[in-house]
């Protein structure tokens, strides 16, 4: 029994000296709590590159386009605003414009309704006294003003026909040469006066003439209508409603355009020839005046 009990204790020692040499606990935790940690580094390391090089740059990106998109609308909202008030300015104008031609006309229409106070067709000397030589004068029935030097007008007025705030018409015809036209609110001697040339061209000019010399006059408007038919020999009336500081012209019965002006507040009314470059006769019928 004892030589068994040895054998046994024999071949428990040899099993125990052939099994593997067992690792201390504490080394085994250690391992696991590293492995851990460099699990955890490699995670936030992952995270902090994909943040980097993924996440905030597109963050960043979306920033900036919604940045550059709220500029944008803003941009686009002053503009739809400045192009609302341009749009509302020009078309207030407009309908300004068309108010204002409106008006005028319409006082045309109504005065030219009436009867004037002064109807005169310019076929002989009459009471109101127009002038006569020097180029003013009446032939086969009608009064013609004639300029032959250049760079010049000449004045042919009513001497007996002073007004205020009246209107004012005639009918003309340029036979040659340049232009012809109105004078209102002249002095005795046309030293002052304001003058409405019209050219066979078509275009127009407003003046407001002062001094003896006759070449002395300042350009108030001047312009193309499309209402004056053009050529010599072609009739056209002309018209003016003079009142207070404020002169309407108009042409064919059209109205065309209008200027302020307070350096004559009345005078003489007469026509006129002007000779740009060329000698210049112009015939003229019909003289109509409203007192208003």
């Amino acid at each position: 029994m004892e030589i068994e009990d040895g054998n046994q204790h024999r071949v428990r020692n040899i099993q125990d000296s052939i099994q593997p040499p067992r690792q201390p606990r504490n080394n085994y935790k250690k391992l696991r709590i590293i492995a851990a940690l460099a699990l955890l580094l490699i995670i936030s390391a992952s995270g902090f590159v994909t943040y980097n090089t993924v996440y905030r740059p597109y963050a960043l990106h979306l920033q900036q386009t919604t940045l550059a998109q709220t500029r944008i609308g803003r941009m686009l909202s002053v503009h739809a605003t400045r192009a609302a008030i341009i749009g509302a300015t020009a078309t207030a104008e407009v309908a300004a414009t068309a108010t204002t031609q409106a008006v005028h006309q319409s006082t045309y229409n109504l005065i030219a309704h009436t009867t004037p106070i002064l109807d005169d067709n310019l076929r002989n000397p009459d009471s109101y006294n127009w002038d006569t030589g020097a180029g003013c004068s009446f032939v086969k029935a009608t009064y013609t003003a004639t300029v032959t030097q250049k760079g010049f007008f000449l004045p042919c007025l009513a001497k007996h026909a002073t007004f205020s705030n009246f209107a004012y018409q005639v009918d003309m015809k340029i036979l040659q040469g340049d232009a012809g036209g109105l004078i209102v609110r002249a002095d005795a001697t046309n030293t002052q006066s304001y003058l409405f040339v019209v050219d066979q061209d078509g275009t127009y000019s407003i003046y407001y003439y002062s001094g003896s010399s006759k070449q002395r006059a300042k350009t108030l408007k001047d312009g193309y209508s499309s209402s004056i038919v053009n050529g010599a020999g072609q009739e056209n009336r002309l018209g003016v409603i003079a009142s207070g500081t404020s002169l309407d012209f108009y042409i064919n019965s059209k109205y065309i355009t209008s200027v302020l002006d307070e350096h004559r507040s009345s005078g003489l009314i007469g026509v006129l020839a002007n000779n740009y470059t060329n000698t210049t006769a112009v015939r003229y019928s019909r003289v109509e005046v409203w007192k208003l």
